[in-house]
């Protein structure tokens, strides 16, 4: 497998990427998928290409998502609620039409106007190749009555996922990554806002990923409780309003033992202190304030855990400590190899601290 150096991410081989969105947002259960782990992509675009060609022609065979959005039209029948005002200035001006307000269910929703932008934007990218071109192009003629989104403008705190449209979170995963590189090409030196903004979604792209990940393990293999928990501070007296809330990317619990795993996706791991190489302190800080929190006033063992993306800036780590009576560990997870890998690197990780 090839590997494709992206602006403002790190290096990471490009199917894997595939995985990480399989795992994060649910798409093993689509058969439709299957067929990306047998084919090669030369570019990140390719791959992006054929899962959004492949999500639309799935999502309109079983139904774009749709809205009632309120119509209001002068006709010579009757539809919905009739506007009196509207109507008497009709027959104040000789029109026997009537005015007439009603609600129609349309697929030119939200979520659909981006991903009609998104492909209409993949069919001109140079790293797309023609057969893709071809799929993402059949896509557009089934969204010929929706409309596009202006790219710079994208509110994706806008989207709202439930049981009925699950299937869309994959897709618009891909395309918030998409069309954050799309910007990061226009705005050309001022970079920063945008890098933020994509290197932000591939960090929240691999905590949810390793957090799916352990919830398919535990499903298929050890059974333990798995949660993106948030820390209860037990504040004793005063007031905790202007405290930060504790929540923690992943939390494994078995039997008596929890592990708080806290995943790093950007960054350099070590910094330099007075000569001295030393994992950065504000993450060492927060992975221990996790522990303790969560240990006090409770019989389990607790430990905590960095978990790094691997990237080319950086070598891997695997350091393991004892502190204030509970085990704490820095450790890369390398993205730069097969997803079996990958796998059984995650697996050894609940040997090692939760079965051992």
């Amino acid at each position: 497998m090839r590997e494709i150096t992206m602006r403002a991410e790190d290096q990471v081989v490009i199917k894997n990427i595939y995985y990480m969105m399989a795992y994060a947002f649910k798409a093993l259960q689509f058969k439709q998928y299957a067929r990306l782990e047998t084919e090669d992509f030369e570019t990140i675009d390719d791959l992006m290409a054929a899962i959004l060609a492949i999500g639309i022609s799935t999502q309109r065979k079983r139904g774009f998502e749709r809205m009632y959005r309120p119509e209001h039209e002068r006709m010579h029948g009757i539809r919905g609620r009739i506007d009196m005002a509207d109507t008497a200035r009709l027959r104040m001006a000789g029109s026997n039409k009537v005015s007439c307000v009603y609600d129609e269910l349309l697929a030119d929703t939200y979520k659909n106007r981006i991903l009609k932008t998104t492909a209409r934007l993949m069919i001109d990218r140079p790293g797309v190749r023609k057969p893709r071109r071809r799929d993402l192009k059949r896509c557009l003629i089934s969204m010929q009555d929706m409309q596009f989104v202006d790219v710079r403008r994208v509110d994706w705190a806008r989207l709202r996922f439930e049981r009925n449209n699950a299937s869309y979170q994959l897709l618009m995963n891909v395309c918030r990554l998409v069309l954050d590189r799309q910007l990061l090409t226009e705005t050309g030196g001022n970079r920063k806002l945008v890098e933020y903004t994509s290197q932000r979604a591939l960090s929240e792209l691999y905590e949810k990923f390793v957090l799916e990940y352990y919830r398919q393990y535990s499903a298929h293999k050890h059974r333990m409780t798995v949660k993106a928990k948030k820390i209860d501070r037990k504040i004793e007296s005063g007031d905790d309003a202007f405290l930060p809330e504790l929540l923690t990317d992943v939390t494994l619990h078995l039997g008596d033992r929890t592990l708080i795993i806290d995943t790093k996706c950007y960054g350099q791991i070590l910094q330099t202190n007075y000569s001295k190489k030393i994992y950065r302190p504000k993450h060492i800080n927060q992975i221990q304030s996790y522990v303790l929190h969560e240990a006090y006033g409770s019989d389990d063992k607790v430990s905590g855990m960095l978990l790094y993306a691997l990237t080319d800036n950086d070598v891997e780590h695997n350091e393991t400590w004892e502190e204030l009576g509970h085990r704490f560990s820095v450790r890369t997870l390398n993205l730069n190899q097969d997803f079996k890998d990958i796998a059984d690197e995650l697996d050894d990780i609940v040997n090692q601290w939760l079965l051992s």
